[in-house]
């Protein structure tokens, strides 16, 4: 099993304009199948989800959580792009 790849988000949340960085950058095999990942908050909370690309773009999709304030962030999925270990969140995708 591969272990997940780990996004540090620059907020508590995920939104449009949202950034990051990949811990440990992006590995050859992301373009394939989806791989496991896991989203790292700046209040320790984290999402787990997949990222995959979809052949236009890559999609981010993150499993519901809860802030470290006790807030519950439903399940979403979001278009999100790459720059070397940055990343950036794009649009919210229908269906999550």
């Amino acid at each position: 099993m591969t272990a997940p790849l780990t996004l540090d988000a620059a907020g508590t949340h995920l939104y449009p304009g949202a950034r990051g960085t990949v811990r440990d950058g992006l590995p050859p095999e992301a373009v394939g199948a989806p791989l496991p990942c896991m989203v790292v908050f700046t209040d320790g909370a984290f999402a787990l989800g997949t990222l995959a690309w979809r052949g236009d773009g890559w999609e981010l999709a993150a499993g519901a959580y809860a802030t470290a304030r006790g807030t519950a962030i439903p399940a979403k999925r979001w278009r999100i792009g790459f720059d070397g270990a940055a990343f950036r969140v794009g649009a919210r995708l229908p269906g999550g």
